[in-house]
């Protein structure tokens, strides 16, 4: 599948009541070969290719260290889905993660992760809501970032920058 190339990638981060933090990953790919728009013609291989993507990326949260307010916690992709957007050859792939941990409400918390350095294959945005009556205290990551309304974050980078595999988000809850 070398001619289906990952070209944007999204992720939107909430936090529920519970502490459960919801991750919504989605990977935009470029695929003038068709070959995701044709799984759709056999369910079989369909299905055999959601798991194997599934079972990637649960691969990959496994080698990430998840920090909440200091104790290690672990992400795991729970679904999976194959979209379009607007042409067979624009599939999109969307995860749906969750982890949890626990929070201080009222209080100072502090949500860390490392992952492997790397360089951008392509665009990507990172968008945090956090629930109303949060603050956003302090952000460090090696990407582009800007916090909106003290509750809300965007982080992005470009195809070709570096990134240094750690985020750092410090926030109050109410």
């Amino acid at each position: 599948m070398e001619e289906v190339k990952p070209v944007h990638g999204h992720a939107f981060f909430t936090l529920s009541r519970e502490d459960v933090f919801n991750q919504i990953l989605i990977f935009d790919y470029l695929d003038p070969r068709k070959h995701y728009y044709r799984l759709l013609e056999d369910e079989d291989s369909y299905r055999k290719e959601m798991d194997r993507l599934l079972k990637n990326m649960n691969s990959l949260l496994s080698k990430e260290v998840i920090m909440i307010n200091g104790e290690k916690v672990s992400a795991e992709a729970l679904t999976i889905n194959l979209d379009f957007r607007g042409a067979a050859e624009n599939p999109a792939i969307s995860f749906y993660i969750e982890f949890c941990g626990k929070l201080f409400h009222g209080g100072r918390n502090v949500y860390e992760c490392s992952y492997d350095e790397g360089v951008a294959e392509y665009d990507y945005e990172v968008y945090w809501f956090l629930p109303r009556g949060s603050r956003i205290i302090e952000v460090e990551t090696s990407a582009d970032y800007e916090i909106l309304g003290e509750r809300f974050l965007v982080m992005w980078a470009r195809r070709g920058d570096h990134y240094a595999g750690y985020e750092k988000i410090v926030f109050t809850l109410p």
